[in-house]
């Protein structure tokens, strides 16, 4: 059925999907399942056949003839080893492992004539590298005929028309457009679908041209333009155009809709997924471009197109291009003086230098722009030859050069006429303490690029990508208030505890959500969040001793592989908090890797092994992610964000000493001691030195400790517990026979009376819980307070005495009080 008034479908394969016999296949497999529309196909070569091919000219021309016989030996293998993998036996295979044969054949006897010239030109190296295109092309065409798909190899060189510039010609759009319709309407008015090898051309005289790296991007739109296509198909290894490059910013996400100029801005600045010169041909053509994943055919990837999206986003994506150098010229002498600028860019273009970026200060003091940092000295050496003259009148200062640079491009078609986005980009840089050396805004708003540090690029581009919140491009609008998601590691008391807590968090600016709960069986995860309700029914399940693997809507999976699924999603503002006792610090890793900050409660994995911690940091750090993390002692004591609020007041620390003894009405439990990790068995014993009489020994736990003494004396009055490296004294006296504190000692933070006398006790003469009234309230000291507390043989409550005082390593003056509860007339500290 003639097909020749539909317009075609143009597919276009990159060498990573041309890469081996299975990618063939694949691509093969693509091509069919769109044969009910006309199509055309254009391809690279095979990955990394123009590296080899471009090699075996630099090694010819060098005169390598050993290097030069080894790369073409390994590249005439591998076409034939795929072609015999891809095509049957037969007439098909036969022809096309004739073609390859002679191929190489020609290219023995090219590389022979360029060994004995030693001469390698522009012209010459085209010649050679076009073979990579014409050979994939082949193949292509030949697997197709073989799956049962009528096709036809179609050399470029009939079909696009460049100018003389080898190695970077310019396609001569008219030309091309009479030779591709004359060519290609017909095959496609029969069936037929072409195949044509992309990055290629004939210049006026008939010889082969190249269009630049990347240029079968432009054959496609070419061909595109030329036949009125309906629409182009880019099959890359890559899922789409993304906000950003996910190996510097983990939580990049693909974008669905990009106008032409956004993505032609993107392309220019470095993003390697678009040929620059790409979307020239099908500029106001109403063509869509859409870039698609070769991997999942099915996926829609990232629409190209004339279409102006809502403008939900003023900035859809960010680029950097490194390697730059950044040329000054400055001088009191410029200004007002006519041709400066014409003269700096002329003496720029004798030499073939582009231009990235144009800087200039309405003072007319000094004009700055960006160039490759190879071209930099070159760049410098020109423009001082073409102002010899104002140089020596002192009218200009001279030409300064800064290498080191890179230039980060933030995009949007949305920016014109947003109030703010300025503003947003440099408070974001700001707040990394990264410093912008030169500006560029055009009066379109379409782009703002700005010139920093080439070691501080990464940064930067992760800083900009968190304040426009580009990680959600794909899933609504900017969201206001902030979204944060906290993914809860570990779902027992303190977790369920933690859970409820956050259900009652009511603040304008931030929305705060559970986007998951996970524990040792596996998790529960809604990336929506976890309503109050549903965190609820998780919780009481929880206490019953279920299982979240149990649960309904909960998988199965450890913590690893828990939090890799949670990061698969696009959540706003991931926050990991390992709620855990255990060694997690790979699925904290994990967590950082994808982008998600970490709280800990944890304190094994800073705590533990030294390599363990260190790698954690350095993660955070790479990914520009924070880590906040609490050690607490006693009755819940922060000393990490009290020691930094003392060391930031400009205090400096020598010795952190305090009481390290727990209630000692909660029964004990003994538990494994871990090394950095107060255990409760630490304060177990703890609460043994309370109870016992004179001292014979020290017992020491946890870190730099040698281990619990469970053969100390039973009846100790001092000990030292050493805590993450300060040491926490608790000095006791002796008690009286009604157990009454006879005398207090130095360093104690807290005194304990005996239980009432008919109460249930537990082991150590400890109360159980849970039975009975409170023998008397908790005596919690605070920072700078000593407590000093007595009672009679029956519990009755004594007035006690609250001594102020400053406490060494703790600030003084920061307590309260409160009445105590039944059975004490005195007051207590809270």
């Amino acid at each position: 059925m003639p097909r020749s008034r539909r317009p075609p479908h143009v597919h276009k394969f990159g060498g990573a999907s041309l890469a081996d016999s299975t990618a063939v296949r694949h691509a093969v497999d693509i091509i069919r399942r769109h044969a009910q529309e006309p199509t055309v196909v254009v391809v690279s070569a095979m990955a990394g056949t123009t590296d080899a091919l471009l090699g075996v000219a630099q090694q010819a021309g060098a005169g390598e003839s050993r290097a030069v016989a080894a790369l073409i030996a390994r590249l005439r293998s591998r076409h034939a080893e795929t072609a015999r993998a891809v095509l049957p036996a037969g007439r098909l295979r036969a022809d096309l492992l004739a073609s390859v044969s002679d191929m190489f054949a020609e290219l023995e006897a090219l590389a022979e004539g360029l060994r004995l010239l030693r001469e390698l030109t522009p012209r010459t190296t085209d010649y050679l590298v076009a073979r990579g295109e014409r050979l994939s092309a082949r193949l292509v065409a030949a697997a197709l005929e073989a799956a049962g798909t009528r096709a036809r190899y179609v050399d470029a060189l009939d079909l696009v028309h460049t100018d003389g510039a080898f190695g970077q010609a310019a396609p001569d759009f008219a030309r091309t457009d009479r030779s591709a319709a004359r060519t290609l309407l017909p095959l496609l008015a029969r069936g037929l679908v072409p195949v044509v090898p992309g990055f290629i051309g004939a210049t006026p005289g008939g010889e082969v041209a190249t269009l630049g790296r990347g240029g079968s991007d432009l054959t496609a739109t070419l061909l595109a333009r030329a036949l009125s296509a309906a629409r182009v198909s880019l099959w890359k290894d890559v899922p789409g155009l993304l906000t950003a490059d996910p190996r510097v910013v983990p939580d990049a996400r693909v974008i669905p809709q990009l106008h032409a100029r956004e993505a032609a801005e993107l392309a220019y600045y470095g993003a390697k997924v678009l040929h620059p010169r790409t979307l020239i041909p099908v500029a106001g053509r109403r063509i869509p471009v859409h870039v698609r994943p070769f991997g999942d055919p099915d996926a829609p990837g990232t629409e190209v197109s004339e279409r102006v999206a809502p403008a939900r986003f003023p900035v859809k994506a960010l680029t950097a291009a490194g390697g730059q150098a950044l040329v000054t010229v400055t001088g009191n002498g410029m200004l007002g003086v006519p041709g400066i600028a014409a003269r700096t860019f002329a003496s720029l273009q004798a030499r073939r230098i582009s231009v990235s970026l144009i800087s200039q200060a309405s003072s007319e003091h000094s004009i700055c722009f960006s160039v490759p940092e190879p071209l930099a000295a070159h760049a410098r050496e020109s423009l001082e030859r073409e102002f010899a003259g104002e140089i020596a009148r002192g009218e200009i200062d001279g030409v300064e050069l800064g290498t080191g640079m890179a230039t980060v491009a933030v995009v949007g078609l949305g920016m014109q006429g947003t109030p703010g986005v300025a503003a947003a980009v440099f408070s974001a840089l700001a707040a990394a303490r990264i410093n912008v050396v030169a500006i560029a805004q055009g009066s379109s708003e379409l782009n703002i690029s700005v010139v920093v540090e080439a070691r501080q690029a990464a940064e930067a581009q992760r800083r900009i990508h968190a304040a426009f919140q580009l990680s959600r491009i794909a899933g609504g609008g900017v969201i206001q208030p902030e979204r944060m998601e906290l993914v809860l590691l570990g779902f027992g008391q303190i977790g369920r505890t933690l859970a409820g807590m956050i259900g009652r968090v009511r603040r304008p600016a931030l929305d705060l959500r559970v986007a998951a709960v996970i524990d040792r069986s596996g998790f529960v995860f809604d990336p929506q969040g976890l309503g109050s309700r549903r965190l609820a029914a998780l919780a009481a399940e929880k206490k019953k001793g279920r299982r979240l693997a149990e649960l309904p809507r909960a998988r199965a999976a450890t913590a690893e592989e828990a939090v890799r699924h949670v990061a698969g999603y696009a959540l706003t503002r991931p926050v990991l908090v390992d709620l855990t006792a255990h060694d997690t610090a790979a699925a904290l890793e994990l967590g950082l890797t994808h982008g998600m900050d970490l709280v800990l409660a944890n304190k094994l994995p800073l705590a533990g092994r030294r390599g363990m911690s260190d790698s954690l940091w350095q993660t955070a750090r790479a990914r520009g992610r924070r880590i906040l993390h609490e050690a607490t002692v006693g009755a819940g004591l922060p000393i990490i964000d009290t020691y930094h609020k003392l060391t930031e007041s400009g205090d400096r620390v020598e010795r952190i000493e305090g009481a390290a003894l727990r209630d000692a009405r909660l029964r004990p439990r003994r538990r494994i001691r871990r090394r950095g990790v107060l255990t409760r068995g630490a304060e177990r014993d703890a609460a043994r030195l309370y109870r016992a009489g004179p001292a014979r020994g020290p017992v020491r736990h946890g870190c730099g400790a040698k281990g619990a003494h469970p053969g100390a004396p039973p009846r100790l009055s001092r000990g030292a517990l050493a805590i993450g490296g300060g040491v926490a004294r608790a000095q006791m006296g002796p008690r009286d026979p009604a157990g009454r504190v006879s005398r207090a000692t130095p360093g104690t933070r807290r005194r304990l009376a005996p239980p009432r006398r008919g109460r249930r006790e537990g082991r150590h003469g400890a109360p159980l819980r849970g039975h009975g009234d409170p023998v008397e309230d908790r005596r919690r000291a605070p920072a700078g307070v000593e407590l000093e507390s007595a009672r009679g043989p029956q519990g009755v409550g004594q007035p006690g005495r609250l001594h102020h005082g400053p406490v060494q390593g703790q600030p003084a003056g920061d307590h309260r009080s409160r009445r105590g509860r039944r059975g004490d007339g005195g007051r207590g500290a809270e």
